[in-house]
């Protein structure tokens, strides 16, 4: 059994991707698989793996080894492709790394002594920076603290968390509604919503952002759909966990900005923070 599952759904990319097999390649701990769930309608990623897949990689200790790729294929949907990848695992912790995201050297060294030292947990957050950096996702105030809900949609990128495979009748599971290709209005928050659940069960969580992993910064809702999308995807998992009050804290916050915007004559930025917090409170009821 290996330590890790890497577990990578990816559509469209291959240079983006094939930094990410540069920086598992150079792991300075090697226990692990990778899962890759290709959704692309195209074989554009089968020579790219067969050729990781084969090159041995030199380490600092002078050992060898592969990078073990198991190739899998299904439809578009982020939650339906992470679903298969973990029937297909077999690790003891599971990560999520995107498709277009890297890893420090270290990164699966430290993640290995920080959960053998920290018995009482069951998942770790890890901050989230450019190459620059600079934050570029998990932008909680605190570099560390325990995961609740008051800080989940910030401490939760799919890409920086690890969880030790919960034991007896726990299974991880995505909801395949929600997040990009579910085909659905809920645009986002799978990831959220995997970690609330299994916390819901009792398994403790912490982020620490003083460990991290490299991922480009993107811009936010860049148009109106989809900031509907990503508004929808927050009030669906609120909805889902029982957390009222968070919902109304945070549609609050989108209206409230929105009217500063449009006080400060920038109205297309208003609209976009108005459709997110509207869409925010109608998938909160609707659900």
């Amino acid at each position: 059994m290996p330590r890790f599952s890497l577990i990578v759904a990816t559509i469209g990319r291959t240079d983006e991707f094939s930094v990410l097999l540069q920086s598992l390649a150079n792991q300075t701990l090697r226990d692990f698989e990778l899962i890759v769930v290709d959704q692309n309608s195209d074989d554009r990623l089968s020579a790219l793996l067969d050729e990781w897949a084969a090159k041995p990689q030199q380490q600092d200790d002078g050992l060898t080894g592969f990078i073990q790729v198991m190739h899998l294929h299904c439809a578009p949907g982020v939650s339906r492709a992470r679903n298969l990848g973990l029937l297909h695992s077999s690790g003891e912790i599971l990560a999520f790394p995107d498709d277009d995201c890297w890893y420090q050297p270290d990164t699966l060294q430290h993640v290995d002594e920080w959960f053998r030292q920290h018995a009482e947990y069951g998942i770790l957050s890890l901050g989230c920076r450019d190459d620059e950096g600079k934050k570029s996702g998990n932008h909680w105030w605190q570099a560390q603290c325990d995961l609740k809900p008051i800080n989940i949609f910030r401490t939760s990128g799919t890409c920086c968390f690890f969880v030790l495979r919960p034991l007896g009748s726990i299974a991880p599971c995505f909801d395949e509604a929600l997040g990009p290709g579910a085909g659905t209005s809920f645009g986002c928050g799978e990831d959220t919503d995997f970690l609330l659940t299994l916390m819901s069960h009792g398994i403790r969580g912490r982020f620490n952002s003083l460990l991290y992993v490299g991922h480009p910064r993107k811009d936010g809702f860049v148009d109106v759909r989809r900031a509907e999308r990503y508004g929808g995807g927050f009030g669906r998992v609120m909805a889902k966990h029982s957390l009222p009050l968070l919902c109304f804290a945070l549609v609050t916050f989108d209206f409230s900005r929105a009217a500063l915007r449009m006080l400060l004559g920038e109205a297309s930025a208003a609209a976009r923070l108005w459709a997110h917090g509207r869409a925010m409170l109608q998938a909160y009821f609707s659900s």
